[in-house]
């Protein structure tokens, strides 16, 4: 028996809402998983100000490497994105794709360090405010 014309909207509508509500499940999670993890990096960061020397050298430096591979994630997911299309035509990269690759991680790098300078500017500041 075929489907009248509520029924198949009434599906449709069923079918948009439940990929909605998917959708923003996975949003949320992403986005409490990223909050998360910076709470993590702060807690670290505390508890480098707290102990040894030593301690204290080892945390800032696994904190860097958690941080540039964090920046690696991203970029490679950025720039795939922006840059390779999601069906694959041909198994190598073709030329297009690179140079998009390239600018786009180049961009990335540049934008990344120029925040990287900002940041270290403000902490700076807030530093010799403390002092006085």
């Amino acid at each position: 028996m075929p489907l009248g014309k509520h029924a198949k909207i009434a599906i449709g509508w069923t079918a948009c809402t439940t990929l909605g509500i998917y959708l923003f499940y996975l949003s949320k999670t992403s986005v409490d998983k990223r909050r998360y993890e910076n709470m993590k990096i702060r807690e670290r960061m505390r508890l480098a100000n707290v102990e040894g020397d030593a301690q204290k050298l080892q945390l800032m430096q696994e904190l860097e490497i958690e941080m540039m591979a964090d920046m690696y994630n991203r970029l490679t997911t950025a720039c795939h994105k922006k840059c390779i299309p999601p069906v694959y035509n041909d198994a190598e990269i073709a030329k297009g794709e690179a140079v998009c690759i390239d600018r786009c991680v180049a961009k990335f790098l540049d934008i990344h360090e120029r925040i990287g300078k900002k940041l270290g500017q403000l902490s700076m500041q807030d530093e010799q405010l403390l002092k006085k």
